[in-house]
């Protein structure tokens, strides 16, 4: 009778999670996700909170879904137009 043998291995535990870099650089920070293209990186984009009253925020998601698009969107398009037009 032949005797059979295992190899078990404990598996690798995963490196910790670097908050700061998924922070400013997105998922593509995430380790194995390498890009095979040669691009200008996207700018980098950061959050804004806004603190609205239930019945604003459930207007202004009304109004986003009746243009087909998203409240960060329509807020991207107001700010860039209101800069725009107080820069230049």
């Amino acid at each position: 009778m032949s005797e059979t043998r295992f190899n078990l291995r404990r598996p690798q535990p995963e490196p910790a999670a670097d908050v700061e870099s998924y922070i400013d650089h997105g998922t593509a920070a995430l380790p194995g996700e390498e890009e095979t293209s040669v691009e200008d990186p996207p700018e980098k984009i950061r959050r804004l909170v806004v603190l609205l009253p239930n019945s604003t925020h459930r207007k202004f998601k009304q109004l986003a879904a009746a243009q087909e698009t998203t409240m960060s969107d329509l807020c991207r398009t107001w700010i860039e137009e209101t800069l725009e037009s107080h820069f230049s």
